[in-house]
């Protein structure tokens, strides 16, 4: 593979190589014919300057008007001398500054010898004149060498106009530096010192030479294509439709944002300076017309027009994250922006751009607007059954920080300020905290209704510890720090008093069965019959606790505490709530039972020790494994889409918010 490109390479190389020679051949041809023309007259002109210098014409009575023309013609054969050297050295010139300097020397040149051969004209036109009327014979030998030299000087004046024309040196030579220019803006390494120098020095001479409308059309035509190649983005032509999710588009979004940042600032701001630079001396207009058709052509308004099609997307929450992110792209480069995209030539740009500033802000403040009310369409939603905090609670909460932390708030603020600068109204930091105040206020609403509509209390006890820990969790994110101590505080008095309320309730009757204890007797006090009923009555205490105690066990079994050290304090509280009670009572069973039987087994009507208890509580609310996965799926919810379906239950939420 590596050897047919290779290959393709040297045959390309040698087309170029044979194509140069049939043009350099063509010009030495050229060349030739126009020094055996020069040639000529210049042999004329020297045997002209010969014949009057003769001595016969000293004699002459018009000698002194001879000797008058003889100063201009001597210099026009010394310009013409030039020129001939200064063709010779251009051909030979292979150096891209050396080349525009003879260029230089040989227009000038040129020039001169025009102006030399106006001069001599009419030197000799006005000495033709003056003999005549002195009575000089029309053909008197000196009269007609006159005529004839006024016909080769007319021939030479030619010479400049002619060089000009297809064919000629100066032709070619233009033509030449007009390849080199094109050649070096196709360069990766342009804006290289001596490529700067070389286009300054080529766009100048051409300048001179009124070439610069041809070199315009070229540069444009070349940059562009520089830059084309660059912007070569496939997913700026993808159609995005209300049916797209922003998380489909995601990485896309993305990659606009990192392309749009390095065609600004790394690109256009590049393409800028160098047509500053390259035309720095032919006038003002000149560079920012080139760039504003460079730019308009070459990609930028692809990229613009993209940003404006993210608008169109789903408007669920994720989609004003992203929104926040292209309009935080934009406003980093707007300074250099601002500056690049000037004049007339860039008017479309600023049009799109516009139409993508406006898009971004109402999207953004569409879907802001009514985040509390796509918290309140959940609240006829069914909670999870395990008491957990809702995923709602936990991915609106995450939302609100993420929109409050130090790279969105500044934004949306600045957003929500254009956004009612249009409406005529002012715009103050309280409108946004007020705003997320209203979220979580429907958040604590949607708690409360989950709370109530569950008959069992002990579940709801649970559900409202788990979600007023998770409001405890938030101090020190910015979410707390907005709400405030007291916020966070309340939530923490709210979060013991669920979980004493838990204890009490989901335990207070099952250890109601444990109050009556049975009185140990004497045998001497108490009959054997009302031991008997009493050790009877206390199995059967033992037997409905144990039956009681596997009945929550089981029932509460997938109720979680999703707080390690929540989890370990409610653990411990039924603890020391159950097992002492539990203990107390045994003690009394067995104490009977050593009265009766010192040598009885007092463990065999027992189904929990106190240490089985212990440790049957230590366990309880643990997450299974499988389920702390599937809630791992969601927990980054700006990788996600936001699904508002709930899961739980609370009450007494709006006191703590």
């Amino acid at each position: 593979m590596a050897e047919a490109k290779r290959l393709e390479r040297l045959k390309a190389m040698r087309s170029l190589l044979k194509s140069e020679m049939e043009k350099s051949e063509t010009f030495s041809l050229v060349l030739n014919k126009t020094g055996s023309k020069l040639e000529e007259i210049n042999h004329e002109l020297s045997s002209l300057e010969a014949d009057v210098k003769v001595e016969k014409w000293r004699c002459s009575p018009f000698s002194d008007h001879i000797r008058h023309t003889i100063a201009p013609i001597s210099a026009v054969l010394r310009v013409f001398t030039s020129v001939q050297e200064l063709e010779i050295s251009l051909m030979s010139s292979d150096e891209v500054l050396g080349y525009v300097s003879e260029v230089k020397r040989l227009g000038e040149a040129m020039k001169l010898l025009s102006s030399s051969c106006v001069l001599a004209l009419n030197w000799l036109e006005e000495t033709i004149e003056y003999l005549t009327e002195k009575g000089m014979p029309e053909d008197h030998p000196c009269g007609l060498r006159f005529k004839t030299s006024i016909e080769l000087l007319r021939e030479l004046q030619m010479t400049e106009p002619r060089a000009y024309l297809k064919g000629g040196i100066l032709y070619t030579a233009l033509k030449n530096l007009r390849t080199e220019f094109k050649r070096i803006l196709e360069e990766e390494q342009v804006l290289s010192e001596d490529n700067l120098r070389n286009l300054q020095a080529i766009i100048k001479r051409l300048h001179a030479h009124t070439q610069l409308r041809k070199c315009v059309p070229v540069y444009i035509k070349v940059r562009t294509k520089v830059i084309q190649k660059r912007l070569e983005i496939d997913y700026l032509e993808r159609t995005i439709t209300e049916a797209d999710n922003v998380h489909d588009i995601e990485g896309d979004i993305d990659q606009w944002r990192l392309h749009m940042e390095i065609a600004v600032k790394e690109i256009y701001e590049v393409e800028s300076k160098l047509c500053y630079d390259v035309f720095e001396d032919v006038g003002e207009d000149v560079p920012l017309r080139c760039f504003g058709k460079i730019a308009s052509n070459s990609g930028i308004l692809s990229l613009l027009r993209f940003g404006s099609r993210i608008s169109k997307c789903k408007k669920d929450p994720p989609k004003l994250l992203k929104l926040l992110d292209c309009f935080s792209t934009m406003d980093n480069i707007r300074i250099e922006f601002n500056q690049l995209f000037q004049g007339e030539q860039c008017s479309e740009i600023r049009r799109v751009t516009r139409e993508l500033i406006s898009n971004l802000v109402k999207g953004v403040c569409e879907i802001f607007w009514e985040l509390p009310c796509q918290v309140e369409l959940q609240r006829p939603n069914c909670p999870l059954l395990d008491a957990g905090v809702p995923r709602l609670v936990s991915v609106v909460t995450e939302y609100c920080n993420k929109l409050l932390g130090s790279n969105n708030k500044p934004i949306l603020s600045k957003i929500l300020e254009i956004d009612l600068g249009w409406k005529k109204a002012k715009y103050q930091e309280e409108i946004l905290t007020g705003h997320i105040y209203n979220i979580l206020r429907e958040i604590a609403l949607n708690l409360d209704a989950w709370s109530s509509s569950n008959k069992d209390t002990a579940l709801s006890c649970i559900f409202m510890m788990n979600n007023h820990s998770h409001f405890c969790g938030l101090r020190e994110t910015h979410l707390g720090e907005m709400m405030g101590e007291s916020w966070l505080n309340a939530h923490e008095q709210y979060r013991d008093y669920y979980a004493a309320l838990y204890v009490k309730e989901s335990w207070g009757n099952l250890l109601s069965l444990l109050t009556n204890k049975a009185q140990t007797t004497s045998s001497s006090s108490s009959s054997a019959v009302k031991r008997k009923r009493a050790r009877e009555s206390i199995k059967r205490t033992l037997q409905d606790f144990s039956k009681g105690f596997d009945e929550i066990y089981t029932k509460q079994s997938n109720w979680v505490v999703e707080d390690d050290k929540l989890r370990w304090k409610i653990c411990q509280a039924m603890v020391r709530t159950v097992v002492p009670r539990y203990k107390s009572y045994l003690q009394s069973y067995i104490m009977l039972l050593a009265e009766e039987d010192p040598t009885s087994d007092s463990n065999k009507h027992l189904y929990y020790t106190p240490k089985g208890l212990e440790m049957k509580l230590t366990t309880m609310f643990q997450r299974r494994e499988e389920e702390t996965e599937k809630r791992n799926q969601y927990s980054n919810f700006v990788n996600k889409v936001m699904d508002l379906g709930i899961t739980q239950n609370s009450h007494s939420t709006l006191e703590a918010i």
